[in-house]
């Protein structure tokens, strides 16, 4: 007996029995704990990702229904990633709350999340939920801007002026559409009458509160942008047309020009003189090539005979770059005949970006444009009430840094400018044609043999890319030529394209969606200019 009890074999086997209920609970803490945690982080994501899609609905001025339907979208389907397959929004407060007064949206994610080891103790599943909350926010500035702008105007009032009298007002029709009818002096000529377009952006003062001497704020003027002819019933020239009077350069190739006379007329455009075919009748026709010019916006006179009869001016073909703010000019018509009713309707369309679309970032001439050629010197930034050049210093002092040593510009070009820049800032026109070599070498440093085209990005899912860049979109603040200064109105992301012509200084980017990461965010709006954006706050 004493043996026998000394004997003690089998003893761990009874141990591990005693303890595998304490194994398997470590393995269910362990597992099912694990598997719960990650669980929690997707639901978590889910969870972000719809607040943060709601609130932009909010932003949109979406109805409640809306916003909960794109959370919902979200949360359900867009981030049902594995393990977290099956989330379900709870749509009741106050899990899931959208509250206009405090400009946010909050969504509660929840799943009954499957148990592995733990069904040994009868527990199979457990829930799992996640909140989120997302509020708008106020970006006011970014930072990593490259040296160039994109002009607009916010036009508070639009005029045109015909052979140079007084200016008429047109009515704004909304979306940057103005309109109104205009009176035309009805004595014949054979010089086409002018119409020009004249912009007001508003600015009144400086940003100082000084007065800038325009009080219906500074003019973008298109002069030229049309020419209405009269007519008397026995000209033999008795209609001229074309089948676009506004060309975009380096996107329409040409346009149609027609001629209604008794024999056959000739045009002369652009330094050419062009015969015109047979349609039908007296009607004559012929194909005019669209110039490539260099400018931001180049008006080409059309002139027009047909046998003793003669007309100057006859048509105008107003040839614009992609980012002039003035986008379109037309006339109810062009040709008036005497006696008749001597007024017409106009019609200016301002300027609105498209997403996808591409624009000129960098042109080549400037025909004495304010704005020069939409470059711009970072190193006279300055915030309000600064403005003046050089009465008021630069926000920021780089000149003894020797990353950035003269010519700054190019410095900027190869890499991203250290500091952000804000949304009513003033940023001062650089001039020169700044010269290609060394703009083709700054951008060869900064987007680092990176080579990808538009569609090639975009058909990959838009990865991060060196050759996204972030631009300053600006409005006038005087009426000048020369160096001048810019108001940042808004920032705009764009793909530069590879197949620019960098040698000669023009440059071209798609205008994209692209959310630029920013520190310098407001619970409010720091004033007049601002852009909506979202963030994650705490859920409580």
């Amino acid at each position: 007996m004493a043996q026998r009890l000394r004997d003690d074999s089998g003893a761990v086997a009874v141990v591990v029995a005693l303890c595998m209920v304490v194994f398997v609970g470590f393995a269910a803490l362990a597992v099912d704990a694990g598997y719960l945690y990650s669980v929690r982080r997707q639901l978590q994501t889910a969870a972000d990702a719809a607040a943060l899609a709601g609130c932009r609905v909010m932003i949109e001025d979406g109805s409640e229904a809306e916003i909960l339907a794109e959370a919902r979208a979200y949360a359900e389907d867009e981030n049902a990633v594995r393990p977290a397959d099956g989330g379900v929004m709870l749509t009741d407060a106050p899990d899931t709350v959208v509250d206009f007064a405090d400009k946010s949206v909050k969504v509660t994610v929840s799943k009954q999340s499957p148990l592995f080891f733990a069904r040994i103790f009868g527990v199979s599943d457990s829930p799992v939920v996640a909140t989120a909350k997302a509020k708008v926010a106020y970006l006011t500035g970014i930072r990593g801007i490259v040296p160039w702008s994109v002009p607009i105007i916010r036009a508070t009032r639009v005029a045109v002026q015909v052979n140079g009298g007084s200016e008429v007002d047109l009515v704004n029709q909304g979306d940057g559409r103005w309109t109104g009818t205009v009176g035309v002096p009805v004595a014949p000529g054979d010089v086409g009458k002018r119409v020009d377009v004249i912009a007001y952006n508003g600015q009144t003062a400086y940003p100082d509160g000084t007065s800038n001497g325009y009080p219906d704020g500074i003019p973008e003027i298109l002069p030229g942008a049309a020419r209405v002819v009269v007519r008397t019933p026995s000209d033999p020239i008795v209609d001229v047309s074309l089948s676009k009077y506004v060309a975009t350069a380096g996107v329409d190739s040409t346009v149609r020009l027609t001629v209604e006379a008794a024999e056959r007329p000739s045009a002369r455009f652009d330094g050419r003189n062009y015969n015109l075919t047979n349609v039908s009748g007296n009607i004559w026709g012929v194909n005019l090539p669209v110039p490539t010019s260099d400018d931001l916006y180049a008006v080409y006179p059309v002139d027009v005979s047909a046998g003793p009869d003669s007309i100057d001016d006859a048509a105008t073909l107003l040839v614009r770059r992609g980012t002039f703010p003035i986008r379109d000019v037309s006339l109810s018509r062009y040709v008036i005949t005497e006696g008749g009713s001597g007024s017409v309707t106009v019609s200016v369309q301002l300027n609105n970006f498209t997403y996808g679309q591409e624009y000129e970032l960098k042109v080549i001439g400037g025909a004495a444009e304010i704005g020069n050629f939409c470059a711009v010197d970072l190193g006279t930034l300055k915030h309000p009430p600064n403005w003046a050049n050089p009465q008021h210093p630069s926000e920021y002092d780089i000149s003894t840094d020797p990353d950035y040593a003269p010519p700054a510009y190019y410095c900027y070009l190869a890499k991203e400018f250290p500091f952000n820049v804000h949304i009513g800032d003033t940023i001062w026109t650089a001039t020169g044609a700044l010269s290609g070599p060394q703009t083709a070498s700054a951008l060869s440093q900064r987007f680092a043999g990176n080579t990808m085209t538009f569609e090639t990005w975009e058909a990959l899912g838009r990865p991060g890319s060196s050759r996204v860049v972030y631009v300053p979109i600006v409005e006038k603040m005087q009426f000048v030529t020369g160096q001048t200064p810019l108001r940042i109105v808004t920032f705009g992301a764009f793909y530069i394209n590879p197949g620019s012509d960098i040698n000669h200084n023009a440059i071209t980017g798609r205008f994209i969606e692209e959310a630029a990461p920013s520190d310098a965010l407001s619970d409010t709006p720091t004033g007049e200019l601002y852009i909506e954006t979202v963030h994650l706050v705490a859920p409580n």
